[in-house]
């Protein structure tokens, strides 16, 4: 998959959905949604009222994505291909 070379305009005052949010940080949705869930760093949202769904204001997007997008880990599994689950498996 290419990167686009499309950059999303963010108004500081304008509500966004999860799809804006992805578009405008360059990620896909299921990103934004782990920037939500995220231990460290979560990302501020707020639910809409009308159909419960995820929103974020347009100021937290731009302070997000200046402090830096966290770094989404990789999943992996003990594979025989040499690909270990822990440390501890490699003995």
């Amino acid at each position: 998959m290419r990167k686009s070379d499309f950059t999303m305009k963010i108004e500081p005052e304008f509500l966004y959905s999860v799809g804006q949010a992805a578009r405008y940080f360059g990620v896909h949705r299921c990103t934004v949604y782990a920037y939500v869930a995220n231990r460290e760093k979560p990302l501020p949202h707020l639910i809409s009222d009308r159909n419960g769904r995820i929103i974020f204001l347009g100021q937290t997007l731009i302070e997000y994505k200046l402090n830096g997008l966290p770094k989404k880990g990789r999943k992996r599994k003990n594979t025989p291909r040499g690909g270990f689950a822990n440390e501890s498996d490699k003995d």
